[in-house]
């Protein structure tokens, strides 16, 4: 890992964040779409073609990411993370169908293709329900291929190891464990294992820093990082007092911050494996008094270099 490096969400060959990255493909299958003109905008001039590709993305898209809101928080922790998030494709195909249901029934007049006569456009015409069914048919599939390509990084994606790794990269949790539990302890610990157990073994458990990016968390420990399923809350709840939200998108190991750095109106947390990571303005008090007795707060020269 780089020195003094800044923690990245990146999640699209490690360039953008999610939330980012679904514009990116957007603007990507608008483009295309114009381009290749496919039958459903064929004869269509530049300007008409644009602007259906862009209703018709922007919709898909939307409800993808509404989706994914909505529903991945309810379900990412209790099935497999293919199947979570083939489930949220599916609801933002249907999420989708009403939206671009009632798009036909409003379009301009120049949108409108002349009927194939094929069984969907005959059901389509049967009534409301049909029409959003018989949208749903016919452009699910798509939908679906492109959620799945824009999260296909995660699915790519394999542990990253430190060279050399940090220190104290034994990989084992620190601190000793109550022998005599009430219940509460009892389900909070389960809650931390359920979550470690989240991370690949060659990471150990040694968690440094957690950063959240939509319905994905990047997972820093003293060897390496790792793209798992999951909220930054839960993370943090199951955590505990081992550490503390810097940042809405991001949670820090006390343990494991060597220093804050002041850099012009930017505070930063400097981990032991010189990670930097962002501290917001709401919470600088917050880690100041945390961190401030027993972690050095450094001013340096204001520099360019932006938050992540």
């Amino acid at each position: 890992m780089n020195r003094n490096s800044v923690v990245s969400n990146g999640t699209v060959f490690g360039l953008w964040p999610l939330g980012r990255s679904i514009v990116v493909v957007g603007a990507v299958l608008v483009a295309i779409f114009v381009l290749m003109e496919p039958e459903a905008s064929q004869g269509l001039g530049l300007v008409d073609r644009t602007l259906f590709w862009i209703t018709n993305v922007g919709l898909a898209l939307g409800a993808l990411y509404a989706a994914s809101w909505l529903l991945l928080p309810r379900i990412m922790h209790h099935l497999p993370a293919w199947l979570a998030l083939l489930l949220a494709g599916v609801a933002g195909a249907a999420l989708m169908a009403p939206f671009g249901y009632l798009v036909e029934l409003v379009q301009p007049e120049s949108w409108e293709m002349a009927d194939d006569g094929d069984w969907l456009d005959v059901f389509e015409k049967a009534g409301i329900w049909q029409g959003i069914v018989a949208e749903f048919v016919e452009v699910g599939p798509q939908v679906l291929v492109v959620w799945m390509a824009i999260n296909l990084p995660f699915f790519a994606s394999r542990p990253t190891l430190n060279d050399p790794p940090g220190p104290g990269g034994d990989g084992k949790r620190r601190g000793p464990v109550d022998v005599e539990k009430d219940e509460a302890g009892q389900y909070a610990e389960k809650v931390r294992d359920e979550f470690l157990s989240e991370i690949p073994k060659s990471l150990g458990t040694n968690v440094l820093a957690i950063s959240s990016d939509l319905h994905y968390l990047h997972v820093y420990t003293d060897l390496g990082r790792c793209m798992i399923l999951g909220s930054l809350q839960r993370a943090a709840d199951a955590m505990g007092e081992d550490g503390i939200r810097v940042h809405r998108a991001h949670w820090v190991a006390r343990k494991a911050v060597v220093k804050i750095i002041k850099d012009g109106q930017q505070w930063y947390c400097l981990l032991q494996n010189d990670l930097r990571v962002p501290i917001s303005r709401r919470k600088k008090s917050t880690v100041a008094g945390w961190f401030g007795h027993s972690t050095k707060i450094v001013p340096v020269k204001s520099s360019k270099r932006g938050a992540a």
